[in-house]
């Protein structure tokens, strides 16, 4: 049983799945399959819509060159819009900065001239995920 729980958190299934799972033996095991698959398959495409952007972005010359006082949160919002974000991709955005790289989130945030009040909203909700 140790070796299928094992094998079931490799593949990244929840405790939570895994638990109902090894209480009920009339679980879908499959369509819990499936589902993971799923998500795997969401995250797959959302990490390569950031890499499309981070290609654009370091292909634009401008930007690139450009690494001034003049970025603001409606150019970047309009940047993030045009490479094909949509709100919901951009608060996800968020939420995975701050897990993955707090201080520099804040920073970016800052870089962007956005008020102190405002930084600690966006942060507060990116830590709820």
């Amino acid at each position: 049983m140790l070796e299928q729980i094992c094998l079931y958190r490799s593949v990244g299934l929840s405790v939570r799945s895994i638990r109902a799972m090894l209480a009920n033996p009339e679980t879908d095991v499959a369509a819990l399959l499936r589902r993971r698959l799923e998500e795997l398959n969401s995250e797959i495409h959302r990490l390569r819509d950031h890499q499309r952007l981070i290609l654009r972005l370091l292909q634009s010359k401008n930007i690139l060159r450009r690494r001034t006082k003049n970025m603001t949160k409606e150019k970047w919002v309009s940047i993030m819009k045009a490479a094909g974000f949509s709100e919901d991709d951009m608060r996800r955005w968020h939420c995975e900065f701050e897990r993955v790289a707090p201080d520099d989130h804040k920073e970016f945030l800052r870089y962007l001239h956005i008020p102190e009040a405002e930084i600690k909203s966006i942060r507060d909700w990116s830590k709820k995920g």
